[in-house]
């Protein structure tokens, strides 16, 4: 990218941080106990479980790639991004749920994920997606669910996989983790914006 970032860590991982930080410092989101609390999903994948842990060395940085390690990068990299979401939760709602932050997956989609492949591999998974994944519209309909059932009032740090309750990777909960997670992201936003400052610390 512009910035120097691999692509899909920026897509599937920063991206996410940068939304999140600003709607959060411009207060677009109310952290002040309104009934009902606020709620934040983290739209992921059930492919994160079993990822390896997080590799600082490589955090960010642009290096080419082929197909299979593509691949497991997008496992990889939703890893990375449920173990912000739980580490962002840590510290919003430390004393007491301020905002609702839940993380979902809804399931294997028949989006344009692809679109990058060489064509022969595009044209095979395009088939295979049709026959086997479900519509955006109809994989829509879990999130929708998160988003507006009672049964996700108050509660934070919850995993969706589709309309199932379930753990996500333990690694995702270790705190040591998150807090190097985050410092991490917090230095590499700030070398890309010299006047970022994170919502919380």
């Amino acid at each position: 990218t512009a910035s120097g970032q691999d692509e899909m860590f920026l897509v599937n991982y920063l991206s996410n941080v940068i939304l999140t930080q600003d709607l959060l410092s411009k207060s677009v989101i109310s952290l002040n106990g309104t009934d009902p609390i606020s709620k934040m999903i983290f739209i992921s994948s059930d492919s994160h479980q079993g990822a390896t842990y997080i590799d600082y060395d490589e955090f960010g940085t642009f290096f080419k790639y082929g197909v299979s390690k593509g691949i497991s990068n997008y496992s990889y990299f939703k890893l990375v991004l449920n173990t912000y979401a739980t580490e962002l939760s840590r510290r919003i709602n430390k004393d007491g749920i301020q905002l609702s932050i839940n993380v979902i997956c809804p399931g294997p989609v028949a989006s344009n994920i692809v679109k990058e492949a060489p064509w022969l591999l595009r044209m095979t998974l395009k088939g295979i997606f049709r026959i086997v994944f479900k519509s955006p519209p109809k994989a829509a309909r879990a999130v929708v669910y998160m988003a507006l059932s009672t049964d996700y009032e108050g509660t934070t740090n919850e995993y969706l996989h589709m309309f199932n309750p379930k753990k996500m990777d333990p690694k995702v909960y270790e705190i040591g983790e998150g807090q190097k997670l985050w410092a991490q992201s917090m230095d590499l936003l700030k070398s890309i914006d010299a006047d970022h400052k994170a919502f919380v610390s």
